[in-house]
């Protein structure tokens, strides 16, 4: 575990952050960790992966990750520039921190192993990072911090992040950097560069790898029981109200609940209609989130109960 001391003026200047080199090299480690054993959600990704992944290839990284998995930080894993960067600029930033045979063959995995499945990536963690930006805006870096999840816990004024590693990191008028990752269950990744301190935790919307093109494997009717809920709404409605409890867009909904995007706008619409969910735009999206009768409704229910506590 690693205890982070965060002063004022850190907790002030807090940013999000997605980076396709720390995905990449997190699924690298979730495949070396769980070898043939790769747990669901990412077990059907694993197994398309890794038959474009030369045996070669894998084995020349796998060495260099497992070198690095113990350490607090690594230059191999830079914090990323920006709230969303290219491959192509972090691999870059490896090169110019002397790191040219790591760069080319994570370059040659990227290629193979999550260039396919990226657009969906990114459109997950767009919106995860959309949602999080929106709670550190009207709610404050506590608020935020405290939702984040996967074990990481937050009272002031520290922050403890699952990590190999075990140490204290005091931080004093610095910049933290929190970066959204769909593979954190392969590694945590831990970044210092200066008075900057980056982190990863995992994402919502990892059943996004769970099937071909986005799809998820296992259909609604598989993972949702036949309550009072599903009894009166459906249950693709019911799947819809309940992944509604932190504000979403209609491609995170369908990521999450495993439907089709046109077949969740639909959802939405009647529920809409009815009063129980309502829209609003941020920036070029539009997030959909419950209205007070929608949690009156789970709450009455115990739908509420039953997704939270779960």
């Amino acid at each position: 575990m690693i205890r982070i001391h965060l002063d004022e003026l850190t907790l002030g200047r807090v940013r999000i952050a997605i980076s396709p080199l720390w995905e990449a090299f997190s699924s690298l480690a979730l495949t070396i960790r769980y070898r043939s054993q790769i747990p669901y959600p990412y077990t059907k990704w694993a197994s398309t992966a890794l038959r474009r992944v030369s045996p070669a290839l894998h084995q020349e990284l796998a060495a260099t990750v497992r070198s690095q998995w113990a350490s607090p930080s690594s230059s191999l894993t830079p914090i990323p520039t920006g709230c969303s960067p290219t491959i192509e600029e972090e691999l870059t930033t490896l090169r110019a921190a002397g790191h040219d045979r790591f760069a080319q063959l994570m370059g040659d995995y990227w290629t193979a192993a999550i260039a396919p499945c990226w657009p969906d990536m990114r459109g997950m963690l767009e919106e995860e990072i959309l949602v999080r930006g929106r709670t550190l805006v009207t709610g404050g870096a506590d608020m935020m911090l405290r939702g984040l999840g996967g074990r990481i816990s937050w009272e002031r004024p520290e922050l403890n992040v699952p990590h190999r590693a075990d140490l204290d990191w005091p931080m004093t008028d610095g910049r933290l950097v929190i970066v959204s990752t769909l593979f954190a269950r392969g590694t945590r990744v831990f970044s210092t560069l200066g008075d900057t301190v980056a982190f990863s935790y995992q994402a919502q919307g990892a059943g996004v790898l769970s099937g071909h093109n986005g799809k998820m494997v296992r259909p609604v009717d598989e993972v949702q029981p036949r309550d009072k809920l599903t009894i009166l709404l459906g249950r693709g409605r019911a799947a819809v109200l309940r992944a509604l409890l932190s504000p979403t867009t209609t491609t995170g909904l369908a990521g999450s609940v495993g439907l089709a995007p046109s077949t969740v706008s639909q959802h939405l619409a009647v529920l809409s209609s009815a009063g129980l969910v309502r829209r609003h735009r941020v920036g070029s999206r539009v997030l959909y989130e419950l209205e007070d009768s929608g949690i009156a409704l789970l709450t009455e229910l115990g739908a509420l109960m039953r997704k939270t506590s779960g």
